[in-house]
């Protein structure tokens, strides 16, 4: 991304915060096709929500239509339940990709067969990730069910080996969940993710409830408790180690801040949401960010729901926030601070030629001024 289009995101992030007003669109738009799933995970209730809604796929084209003409970098992610059982899954993946959207699956794996793996590789997907939860069959069936380890891992080297084939295709990820149950095996999953040959591995903290973000209760199932936070460190210091040699794992914020979340001592300052990045499409066409739903898209557009009552007062809840999720699809702090985003913009900038400088500064400039005359008019 040019450092101009990044400095005006950012700056559009940043001020829709402070003037709670949707001026950013939503990057990450996590679309669940279905509830249904294969599995009846543990960590997982979403199979007991939302029983026998299906998001219609004409309406969701439309909505995908509408997210392309915003003009803005947004990723579209296919979740579910598994999204793979949708029979029109593929279709639905061209579509969106053909908006320009950036456009991603998470899948348990179990429907990825080899026909499968090499539709996915050529289907314009930009992700697909595949959960992994256990370094070994005996914790991830645990988690999940029997048979499901294999089936990810063999649903993995059949997309890795139809990408070879090819010469191209989607990143291949493993999302990991982190919980009690797998505390002491998360940095052996590094070594599955290596010799699989997959692209990266991406590690999240369990949450107690998928519709109740801000509940972080010590006495939750699968939590991490004080006697494991020591393990949890050393699991964390080894993970660092392999990424700082080898790479393979993207961390989006300070992994040690994991502990903080466990433990029950993170804080507001150290991070928190942007009530702008992220938004849920749920099976039902109803539309969330964090909380309650403020619109749905049997009865207006997604533009429309970003500007409800409702979407207002949910934002504004996210927004003060004291009880971090730690969900990175929230997070954005490249935009909570203007000092850091004209630093990291004169940063990036001394590498441009003098009079792509002036006419960048230029630009900068007009755009800080408009939103700042924004900022005296309403606050």
């Amino acid at each position: 991304m040019d450092c101009l289009e990044k400095f005006e995101k950012n700056l559009a992030y940043h001020y829709s915060e402070v003037l709670n007003y949707p001026l950013a669109k939503p990057y990450w738009i996590y679309v669940s096709l279905t509830h249904r799933c294969t599995y009846n995970c543990q960590m997982c209730g979403v199979v007991k929500i939302l029983k026998g809604y299906e998001l219609d796929g004409e309406l969701l084209k439309r909505t995908l239509s509408e997210i392309g003409s915003w003009k803005w970098r947004s990723a579209v992610v296919f979740t579910g339940g598994e999204p793979f059982l949708r029979k029109d899954i593929f279709e639905l993946i061209e579509f969106s990709s053909g908006q320009g959207l950036v456009t991603e699956c998470i899948s348990n794996g179990y429907p990825i067969d080899q026909p499968t793996a090499e539709k996915i590789i050529l289907s314009g997907l930009q992700n697909i990730a595949v959960s992994i939860d256990g370094a070994n069959a005996l914790t991830h069936d645990a988690i999940r069910e029997k048979g499901s380890f294999d089936r990810a891992v063999r649903a993995l080297d059949y997309l890795v080996r139809s990408k070879k084939k090819e010469g191209r295709g989607p990143q291949i990820s493993i999302w990991t969940t982190i919980m009690k149950e797998n505390v002491e095996e998360l940095s052996q999953i590094i070594y599955i993710a290596r010799d699989l040959g997959v692209d990266c591995l991406v590690y999240h903290p369990v949450i107690v409830a998928q519709d109740d973000m801000q509940n972080t209760s010590p006495q939750a199932p699968f939590w991490i408790n004080s006697q494991q936070i020591p393990t949890l460190r050393h699991q964390i210091d080894t993970m660092v180690d392999y990424h700082k040699n080898n790479g393979l794992i993207p961390f989006l914020h300070d992994p040690y801040l994991w502990i903080r979340y466990f433990d029950g001592s993170l804080r507001r300052e150290e991070w928190k949401c942007n009530p702008f990045v992220f938004i849920n499409i749920g099976p039902d066409g109803e539309v969330r960010s964090c909380g309650s739903s403020f619109g749905n898209l049997k009865d207006m557009s997604l533009g429309q729901c970003l500007v409800t009552n409702e979407s207002f007062e949910a934002r504004r809840k996210m927004k003060n926030c004291q009880k971090p999720c730690l969900q990175t699809c929230w997070s954005h702090p490249e935009s909570d601070s203007l000092e850091f985003i004209v630093e990291e913009f004169s940063r990036e900038l001394k590498s441009k030629p003098p009079s792509q400088k002036v006419k960048y500064i230029n630009k900068a400039l007009s755009t800080i001024n408009c939103y700042q005359k924004l900022l005296k008019k309403y606050v």
